[in-house]
Formats: structure tokens, sequence, C-alpha cells
């Protein structure tokens, strides 16, 4: 499994065109379950070490809740408004919301590929990559499962081995 960022990134890149004509095919073919790709991916995701990776931490915004900020606070031992102020900013789609600080190129949180806060980590990084069978999120929506392949070597494999076995061939 591919867990090189960049190399990921190229990876998933090259298969662009052909991930967008395997959701169109997936489309015309209703007959086609996500619950498949769903137990791929779980399965490859209890064999993988996400501490090897940490993509997810350095690629994605991640958008916390109140709950999730006094969770990190009592974590750190710091006050909530701390935590609020060093490590989150506004979201700049909705000034209402917070996310976690991207310093550099990875979270706040991300100490190499460790979570400093892995215990009291939000619930989108807990969840991530939302892929267990009967899961009606990232898992369940296979414009979200092409488009974050680039990002988790778990979606990626999983997207390629359930081309497969639906039977799928690129044009």
């Amino acid at each position: 499994m591919q867990a090189d960022p960049e190399r990921l990134r190229q990876l998933a890149q090259v298969k662009q065109a052909e991930n967008l004509d395997f959701r169109r095919h997936l489309a015309a073919h209703h007959h086609h379950s996500l619950e498949p790709f769903q137990i791929l991916a779980t399965r490859i995701e209890l064999r993988t070490d996400c501490r090897e990776c940490a993509n997810c931490c350095r690629q994605m915004e991640v958008r916390v809740t109140d709950a999730e900020i006094r969770a990190v606070a009592a974590h750190l031992g710091m006050t909530v408004d701390n935590v609020r102020l060093w490590h989150t900013v506004p979201d700049p789609e909705d000034s209402s919301q917070r996310l976690l600080r991207n310093t550099g190129s990875a979270c706040t949180f991300l100490d190499g590929n460790l979570c400093l806060v892995y215990d009291a980590r939000p619930a989108v990084c807990r969840n991530f990559p939302n892929v267990h069978p009967g899961a009606h999120t990232l898992g369940a929506r296979m414009e979200s499962i092409c488009l974050h392949a680039e990002v988790c070597p778990i979606l990626f494999e999983a997207l390629e081995q359930y081309k497969h076995q639906v039977g799928y061939h690129s044009r």
C-alpha cells in the first residue's frame, strides 16, 4: 500500500479521469452496492497503521465543535480560550465555526506522525476515513471517496480493489 504522500497524490491524479468514469459506470448500473467497497476498506483499515502515514492530518481541514475544543483543553490541561486562540482558526466558509489550525503543512497537534491529542481528538479525526458498512458518511458517497483517495491510502487501495471486484475496466 502506498503511504508516501507525494506518490499517493501522483497516483490518484493519474486515476482522476478513470475514477470519474468509474463513478459514471456505477451511476449507470445501480445494482452495484457500496457495501462491498465499505467491507474492503474496513479490512484494509484493520491492517493499516495510520501512524505510518498521517496524510489526513497534513492535508485535510477539521471543523471542531465547542465540546471538542473543551475536550482537547481538558486533555492538554489548558483553558478553552487558549486552545481556541492557539490551536483553532475561524472557518472561512462559516465564521461561527472553528477549524483546527494547520501550522506549516500539518495539523497543530501532529508531532511527526503522532497526534498529541489522540485520546481527545475530534469525531472527524476519530472516524476518518468513514468507511464502515452501514455508515452513511464519506464511505457512502463515491465522489468523496474518489476525492479523498489522494489523501488516504486506505481509500485508494479499497477503490482500486472495488473496481476490480465489480468488473470495471478503464477505457
